[in-house]
């Protein structure tokens, strides 16, 4: 069957492109190395600009600050909750259409509606634990 071929080629694929990045950053540290050597060499000291190009090879950006505004704690939960009632309403709703069986609706409804009422008490919690300054 031609299905394990591909549910591999999906799954590898992750795999693939994080070995491919590491090797891409071990080329160019064994580059630096090499262009420090021709420095170490010649009896010179490198120039401050190539020691700190040098250095920032495969580090990574600073990560962007935490959000920790009171607002942006509050807009998300204004935005759970309304994501969380609408979860409920579509269970209500097919709670009231008669149907003989339970169906993949109801399912949806529930978990969407306590995914985000979770997301929502998340959000609460984080914005009145907030001091709001920032």
């Amino acid at each position: 069957m031609a299905v394990l071929p591909l549910l591999v080629l999906v799954f590898s694929t992750g795999t693939v492109i994080t070995i491919g990045i590491v090797g891409l950053q071990l080329r160019a540290k064994l580059k630096a190395i090499e262009i420090l050597k021709v420095y170490a060499e010649r009896g010179e000291e490198p120039p401050a600009a190539v020691v700190e190009a040098v250095s920032q090879i495969g580090r990574s950006p600073q990560p962007p600050p935490p959000h920790l505004r009171r607002s942006w704690h509050l807009s998300r939960f204004a935005g759970a909750v309304v994501l969380s009632a609408g979860g409920w309403g579509v269970f209500a709703w097919r709670v009231r259409v008669p149907h003989p069986d339970p169906d993949w609706l109801m399912v949806v409804g529930i978990v969407v509606g306590v995914f985000f009422a979770a997301h929502a008490l998340a959000r609460l919690t984080a914005a009145l634990t907030s001091d709001g300054r920032r």
